[in-house]
C-alpha cells in the first residue's frame, strides 16, 4: 500500500470514529423514546435502533474491507434481512410508489452475512424508489427464487461455485442509460445529479465478498437487479 493508500485508510478510520459517536447518541435517544411509546410507535424506535446498529457494523466491516479481511458468513434465513430492509424503505413513506413481493416459501438457508444483505437490499430498493420519484404509477418488486444449475467461477481456483439463491429488485422506471450499463458497478459511475456513484459498487463488493454476484438487466419495461448467493450446506445451522 502506497502513501496515498495509507492516507486514505487513516482518513476512513477517522471518519468512522466521528460517525460512530453520534450514532451512539441516536441509539440511546431511540431507546429512551421506546420506554414510553405505544405499540405502533415502538416499531419505529426499534427500527431506529436496528438501523443504527447495522450502520455501526457496516462501518466496522468497511474498515475490515480496507484491510482485506474477509466478511463473516453464516447460514441465514434470507427473509430476516429482507424484512429489515423493507421496513426501513417503507418507513420513508414515498408517495406514488407501490411495493410488491413475490417470495419462494421453500427457499433454503443462504450462506451470507445479515448486515451485508440488508445493505445490498436497502441500496437497491432505495435506488429503485428514487428513480420513480414524482410518478404516481411507480412499482418496485422484491422477489426470491431458487435457480437450479446456476454457478459462477470467481477465478479463485475453486472452480465453479453453485449460486442457487436469487433475490431481485425490479422497478418500472426508465432504466439505466445504455452508455453506462457496462460500468454500472464501478465506483463513481452514477446517473444521479447529487450522487457519488458508490451505492452499486458497494452492492457488488458485498455480494462478491459473500461469494455471490449481482447482475443488471432490462426486461421489457422493467429494470432488474439480481443478487445470487450460495446456499448454506446441511448442518450449517442459522
Amino acid at each position: 500500500i502506497g502513501r496515498s493508500g495509507r492516507a486514505a485508510g487513516a482518513a476512513a478510520s477517522m471518519l468512522a470514529h466521528e460517525i460512530k459517536n453520534p450514532l451512539a447518541g441516536i441509539r440511546g435517544a431511540a431507546q429512551l423514546l421506546a420506554r414510553g411509546a405505544d405499540v405502533g410507535k415502538a416499531r419505529f424506535t426499534e427500527l431506529i435502533v436496528a438501523e443504527v446498529d447495522r450502520i455501526a457494523t457496516l462501518i466496522d466491516q468497511m474498515e475490515h474491507f480496507s484491510r482485506g479481511q474477509p466478511i463473516a458468513c453464516e447460514a441465514l434465513n434470507l427473509y430476516q434481512p429482507i424484512h429489515q430492509a423493507m421496513e426501513a424503505v417503507r418507513a420513508r413513506q414515498l408517495p406514488g410508489i407501490r411495493f410488491s413481493e413475490d417470495f419462494d416459501p421453500s427457499l433454503p438457508l443462504v450462506l451470507g452475512n445479515h448486515d451485508a444483505v440488508v445493505q445490498i437490499l436497502q441500496n437497491l430498493l432505495t435506488n429503485a424508489s428514487e428513480v420513480l420519484s414524482g410518478r404516481d404509477d411507480g412499482s418496485v418488486r422484491l422477489a426470491t427464487a431458487y435457480r437450479h444449475g446456476l454457478s459462477v467461477d470467481n477465478g479463485d481456483g475453486r472452480g465453479r461455485i453453485a449460486l442457487p439463491i436469487e433475490v431481485s429488485v425490479s422497478d418500472n422506471g426508465p432504466g439505466v442509460p445504455a452508455e453506462i450499463r457496462g460500468d454500472l458497478f464501478d465506483p463513481f459511475v452514477t446517473t444521479k445529479r447529487e450522487g457519488r456513484g458508490l451505492g452499486l459498487a458497494l452492492v457488488a463488493k458485498l455480494a462478491r465478498d459473500m461469494g455471490g454476484t449481482v447482475q443488471h438487466m432490462r426486461d421489457g419495461e422493467w429494470t432488474r437487479f439480481r443478487v445470487h448467493l450460495p446456499a448454506a450446506k446441511t448442518g450449517q445451522g442459522a
